[in-house]
């Protein structure tokens, strides 16, 4: 079983949105994810209580083995504790501010000697600086998610981009792609 934890202490970074859509990008590769939502605004939860998803969200670890493949635990914000997990999943955003946030925890991490995968989200293309932090984090292995309209419509409906309900979604396919991506390279790195 793989176990991943989906974390960053700053709030906003798109946890939650990462977490539920490599939940679906897993069960498009024919695993069977569980997500556990340590987050109390509960966005995982409210996607699950939506209906919507093709797999489970608990609020906590279960006390047997659960029947997964794969374990995505969403982490909370302003959380500065470094999962116990092995494998990290680091989303932020280029903004200055966030991007001195992640780098702190990101030391952190390493210091425990954690694996991390970082994802670039939300950049802003008329922001220099923000495309100078993506071009760079890139350089060093980083996935990048662009911000996407297809997000909002999944959000509003409580829905990963792989719904079918979102097949004519515009750009659907490349968004699809690049959690593909980041699904197979992780389960590439987890052991």
């Amino acid at each position: 079983m793989k176990i991943i934890d989906v974390w960053n202490p700053k709030g906003g970074q798109g946890k939650s949105m990462i977490t539920i859509n490599l939940a679906a990008a897993a069960v498009e590769l024919g695993k069977k994810p569980l997500v556990i939502c340590q987050d109390p605004q509960g966005t995982s939860t409210l996607y699950f209580k939506g209906g919507n998803l093709p797999f489970d969200v608990v609020s906590s670890i279960p006390k047997v083995k659960p029947d997964a493949d794969i374990i995505i635990f969403d982490h909370q914000a302003a959380d500065w504790e470094v999962p116990e997990g092995g494998y990290l999943v680091m989303p932020f955003k280029p903004a200055r501010d966030q991007y001195a946030t992640y780098i702190d925890a990101y030391k952190r991490a390493s210091k425990l000697d954690r694996k991390i995968l970082t994802i670039v989200t939300d950049v802003n293309h008329h922001r220099k600086d923000e495309i100078e932090v993506t071009e760079a984090m890139k350089d060093r292995g980083a996935f990048v998610i662009p911000s996407s309209g297809v997000f909002g419509r999944a959000a509003t409906e409580y829905r990963t981009i792989f719904d079918d309900a979102l097949n004519r979604a515009y750009k659907i396919k490349s968004r699809r792609r690049e959690f593909l991506q980041v699904m197979n390279h992780i389960l590439v790195e987890v052991k």
